[in-house]
C-alpha cells in the first residue's frame, strides 16, 4: 500500500462516527391537519409616508398560559381516531398556501412517526432534537406527554431515555399550534404582522445517540455560557493564534470514571472534510458517578489559515471523550479563527484589517411551502447572496436554519443574527421570560459560528423599555463572555447596545447620535414611497420599473456609505421579494424575485465587485450588464453596470456612444431617474447613457479597462415564443435527492432569446418521475418565466414535461 492511499485511509477512519451518533428521521412522518380551512381577515395596507410603516402594540398580556387544556386534547384525538393520515417526510408544511399568501393557515395538526431502536442503543442515552416546530409543540413518546415547547425558530431537546423498546416500534406524536398567541414571539397578530411565520415541523428532526458518558448538549444543558462545547479566541495574529476550548462532560454510570478530555485540530475543505492535523492538546479529567463538570484546555496554532470573509478558511475541532482508551463520545466541531473589532473610529474590523460592510436582510421564506425547504435550498439563498456582491446577511427577523449559518461560515459571508421579533412587545411576564430565553437558545446554538458579527438582541422596531432592553444585552454577554460579543439593536435615544443601528428618520437621514459604531439595517425600500415605494416591482411590470429599483438602491447606497466608518455598512432591504401578513400583496422590495429570480439592482451590487476578488464561483471577472431587455417603449435613458473604467455601447453592429463613468455630483435631494450622478461614494460608478433611441435588434455593451476589451454584454429584442427549456435555481448546488428545486420553464423565441415581455402566455408542469410538484401545475409566465416549485425523492433522476399551446419538452435531470 502507497503512502498516498495509507494517508487517505487513516483519514477516513479519523473521520468516521464513533461515540455520539446524530441520525436524522426526516423519513415516514404520518401527519393530520385539524383546521381545513384559511381563517379570512380585513387586512389594512400601510401608507406611503415614512410614519405609516410603524404599527407598534404594546401590550399587557398575559392569556391563559400555554398548557392544553384536557378536554381540548381529548375531542382532538377523537378527531385524530376517525381521520386520515397522510405519509410524509421532513421538512413539511401544513399546509401549501397560494402564491400571495393574504392570511396563512393557522390551527393544529399533528406528526406522528413509528421510530425503531437498535438493541444495542437501548440502554444508551437518547434524545429527540427537534431544529424547528411552529410554533407551540407538545411532545408525547409512546403515550407519555414528555415536553411542551413554545417558539418556533428555537431548538429544543427531548431526553428519551429508559422510555423506549427495541422489541417493536415506539410512537412519537406531535402536536403543533401555530395560532396567534402573545405569549410567543414574536406575538403580534399574523394580520398585523409583516412576514408569515407558516407552521409544521418544517426543520430537521433528530435521533441522538449517546453512551452514558458524553458531551452535553448547549440547549439541554440550559447553563450560563455552558453545555456542550464552546471555543473561542482569545488572540489571534498571521504568526499564531491561541483556541480555548470549554466543554462540559457528564457521567451518567455509577461509578468514577478517570477520563482524558482530547481536542484535536484538522484543516477542513469540502471534499475532505478532515484533511491535514494542525494541533492537539489532551487533558485528564476525574468525574464521580452521577457527575456533570466542565473542562477547559487551550492551545495554540502557529501560523494560523484566519478566516475572513474573502478568504473562509475553516478547521474541524474533533473532541474525544476517553475512558481508558475507549472513546465514549466525539463531536466534531467547524470553527473558523477569528477576531473582530467595532469602533465608531475604524468602522469594523477583522483580524487586524478594516472592512465596509455591504449587506443585504434575508427571509427563509420559499413560495407555496413556507419555511419549509431543504438545506441545499438554504444554502442556495446564501450562495446567491454572496455571488452579488455582498459581504454580510442580516437574518430578518428570527432565528434561521442552523444550515444557514453553516453556509455563511463556508461561503465568507457575515452574519447578523436576530431573535424573533416585530413591532410588538408584551409586558407580561410570561412575554418577557421567553425573550430573554431567545437570547440564551440564539447564542448557545451558533456562538461556534465564525460568521456572525452580531446578535441582535432586540424586538424589531418594537421600541422595548430601557430596563428590557438591559437586560437583552446583559443576557447575551452572560452566554458569550468575553470581548468578542457585539449586540446590535434600533436605538430610538438609547445607546447601550454595542452597535447601534442608525435612527430612521423623514426623508433620507439616517443619523447616529449614540457615539457607538453605527449600521443601516435597512435601506432602499421604505425612503421611496413607503408600501408604494417605487422599489417595489415585479420582473413583469419592465425595465422602467426595473431601471427604477436598481436606481434606488444606488442612489441610497451611495448615500449612506458618505456615513462610513463611523457607519460600518447597511443592508438592503430585501434580498428577495416576500410575503406578509399586514397587507394584500407580495413585498415586492427584492433585488430578486420569490423565485429568487434577479432584478436589475442584483446586477448593480455585483458589479461593485473588484475583478480579482473573491465569490464563490471564483475570482470576480471582469463583468458588464445592460440594464435593459431592449423591448420596445424601453426608455431611452439606460445604465451600464460594469467594474471596469470604460464603456463602448453598440446598436446592431455600429457605434453609437462611448464613454467613462458617471462623475456629475451626488445630489442632497432625491432624483428619481438616473442622472449620471449620485455615484460618488461606491466603488464603481455606473455609465449612463442618454437619448439612445429604440430600434429592433443587438444591443451590445464592451467594458474596457486600461483601453483593453475585457467584458461584454448582449441584449437582443426578442421575437415570438417558439421554444422552451426547463432549468432550475442552482446557485452553487446541483440538485440532489430529497431537495426542494425552484425550477423554470423558459419561453424563447427561434433564435433563442429570452421572452421577456411575455406575462400571460400559460404552462403546465408534469413531474414524471423522481419527484412531486409543490403548489400549482399550470401558472401564467412572469417576465418569459414560468417557476414551479418541485420536490425531489429518492430517486437517481428528475424527469419533468412542460407544455404550452402546441410547445412541449422533456427534461432529464440526474440528482446527486
Amino acid at each position: 500500500m502507497n503512502l498516498k492511499i495509507a494517508t487517505a485511509l487513516c483519514l477516513l477512519l479519523l473521520c468516521l462516527p464513533i461515540g455520539a451518533q446524530k441520525k436524522n428521521i426526516n423519513a415516514a412522518w404520518e401527519f393530520q391537519r385539524l383546521n381545513r380551512t384559511q381563517r379570512q381577515v380585513e387586512i389594512k395596507n400601510q401608507g406611503s409616508d415614512w410614519s405609516s410603516q410603524y404599527n407598534i402594540e404594546h401590550v399587557s398580556q398575559q392569556s391563559k398560559g400555554l398548557t392544553v387544556p384536557s378536554d381540548t386534547l381529548r375531542d382532538e384525538f377523537t378527531l385524530l381516531a376517525s381521520g386520515q393520515w397522510e405519509r410524509v417526510s421532513l421538512p413539511h408544511t401544513p399546509f401549501i398556501e397560494p402564491l400571495v399568501v393574504l392570511h396563512q393557515w393557522q390551527g393544529v395538526c399533528y406528526y406522528r412517526k413509528q421510530l425503531r431502536i437498535d438493541k444495542q442503543d437501548i440502554n444508551k442515552q437518547l434524545w429527540l432534537e427537534f431544529e424547528g416546530a411552529m410554533h407551540l409543540a407538545d411532545v408525547w413518546v409512546n403515550g407519555k406527554h414528555l415536553t411542551q415547547h413554545s417558539g418556533g425558530y428555537t431548538p429544543f431537546v427531548v431526553d428519551v431515555t429508559g422510555l423506549l423498546h427495541a422489541d417493536s416500534a415506539n410512537d412519537v406524536l406531535v402536536r403543533l399550534d401555530n395560532r396567534n398567541n402573545p405569549l410567543i414571539p414574536p406575538g403580534k397578530t399574523l394580520e398585523t404582522l409583516d412576514f408569515c411565520y407558516y407552521g409544521g415541523l418544517y426543520r430537521d428532526v433528530n435521533l441522538i445517540v449517546n453512551q452514558p458518558v458524553y458531551i452535553t448538549h448547549p440547549i439541554m444543558a440550559d447553563e450560563i455560557a455552558g453545555g456542550g462545547i464552546f471555543v473561542t479566541y482569545p488572540k489571534v495574529s498571521e504568526q499564531e493564534a491561541e483556541v480555548n476550548v470549554k466543554i462540559q462532560v457528564a457521567n451518567k454510570t455509577a461509578t468514577q470514571k478517570k477520563l482524558t478530555i482530547r481536542h484535536t485540530l484538522y484543516e477542513w475543505s469540502k471534499d475532505k472534510e478532515c484533511g491535514k492535523k494542525v494541533a492537539s492538546a489532551e487533558s485528564p479529567l476525574i468525574a464521580a458517578g452521577g457527575a456533570t463538570l466542565y473542562n477547559s484546555q487551550q492551545f495554540t496554532v502557529n501560523a494560523p489559515k484566519l478566516w475572513f470573509p474573502d478568504s473562509p478558511a475553516l478547521y474541524v475541532l474533533r473532541t474525544e471523550v476517553l475512558d481508558g482508551k475507549k472513546v465514549t463520545d466525539r463531536e466534531d466541531t467547524r470553527i473558523g479563527i477569528r477576531r473582530i473589532e467595532m469602533t465608531r473610529e475604524k468602522g469594523f474590523v477583522i483580524n487586524g484589517k478594516p472592512l465596509k460592510l455591504e449587506g443585504s436582510n434575508r427571509h427563509q421564506e420559499y413560495p407555496y411551502v413556507g419555511n419549509a425547504i431543504s438545506d441545499q435550498a438554504q444554502y442556495r439563498d446564501m450562495y446567491q447572496i454572496r455571488n452579488n456582491g455582498f459581504n454580510v446577511v442580516r437574518l430578518g427577523h428570527y432565528l434561521q436554519d442552523p444550515s444557514v449559518l453553516d453556509a455563511c461560515d463556508e461561503l465568507g459571508l457575515l452574519a447578523i443574527e436576530p431573535i424573533p421579533g416585530w413591532q410588538f412587545f408584551n409586558k407580561a411576564q410570561g412575554f418577557t421570560e421567553h425573550t430573554y430565553k431567545d437570547i440564551r437558545d440564539l447564542v448557545r446554538r451558533d456562538r461556534n459560528h465564525p460568521s456572525i458579527i452580531m446578535w441582535e438582541t432586540t424586538l424589531n422596531e418594537s421600541r422595548p423599555p430601557k430596563e428590557w432592553k438591559d437586560q437583552a444585552i446583559q443576557t447575551a454577554h452572560e452566554e458569550y463572555p468575553g470581548d468578542q460579543c457585539y449586540t446590535s439593536g434600533d436605538t430610538y435615544g438609547y445607546d447601550g447596545f454595542d452597535v447601534c443601528y442608525n435612527d430612521w428618520e423623514e426623508g433620507y437621514n439616517r443619523p447616529n447620535k449614540t457615539g457607538k459604531p453605527g449600521f443601516i439595517r435597512e435601506y432602499y425600500d421604505y425612503e421611496f414611497g413607503g408600501h408604494y415605494s417605487t422599489t417595489r416591482v415585479t420582473r413583469g411590470d419592465g425595465d422602467r420599473a426595473l431601471m427604477q429599483n436598481a436606481w434606488n438602491a444606488q442612489w441610497s447606497h451611495n448615500r449612506y456609505r458618505a456615513y462610513y466608518p463611523w457607519t460600518m455598512g447597511g443592508a438592503v432591504w430585501s434580498m428577495h421579494d416576500y410575503n406578509r401578513g399586514c397587507c394584500d400583496n407580495i413585498c415586492y422590495s427584492g433585488l430578486a424575485d420569490l423565485f429568487r429570480l434577479p432584478k436589475f439592482g442584483l446586477s448593480y451590487f455585483r458589479t461593485q465587485v473588484p475583478m480579482g476578488s473573491f465569490t464563490p464561483a471564483g475570482p470576480m471577472p471582469y463583468e458588464v450588464f445592460i440594464n435593459s431587455h431592449w423591448i420596445e417603449n424601453t426608455s431611452d435613458t439606460l445604465q451600464v453596470y460594469g467594474n471596469v473604467d470604460e464603456v463602448e455601447l453598440l446598436l446592431n453592429g455600429r457605434v453609437v456612444a462611448r464613454q467613462h463613468p458617471d462623475s456629475k455630483p451626488t445630489t442632497k435631494d432625491y432624483v428619481s431617474r438616473p442622472d449620471g450622478g449620485n455615484a460618488t461614494n461606491i466603488n464603481f460608478p455606473p455609465f449612463t447613457f442618454f437619448n439612445i433611441k429604440w430600434e429592433q435588434g443587438d444591443l451590445k455593451a464592451v467594458g474596457y479597462k486600461d483601453g483593453k476589451a475585457v467584458a461584454e454584454h448582449v441584449v437582443r429584442t426578442p421575437g415570438t415564443v417558439d421554444a422552451m427549456d426547463i432549468t432550475y435555481f442552482e446557485s452553487g448546488v446541483p440538485a440532489s435527492r430529497h431537495d426542494l428545486l425552484i425550477v423554470y420553464v423558459n419561453l424563447k423565441d427561434r433564435q433563442g432569446t429570452d421572452c421577456f415581455g411575455e406575462n400571460k402566455q400559460e404552462v403546465k408542469l408534469e413531474v414524471l418521475q423522481g419527484g412531486e410538484l409543490r403548489g400549482p401545475a399550470k401558472v401564467k409566465a412572469e417576465a418569459g418565466v414560468a417557476s414551479f416549485l418541485v420536490a425531489t425523492t429518492d430517486s437517481p433522476v428528475l424527469v419533468m414535461k412542460a407544455v404550452s399551446g402546441k410547445l412541449e419538452i422533456i427534461s432529464k435531470l440526474k440528482l446527486k
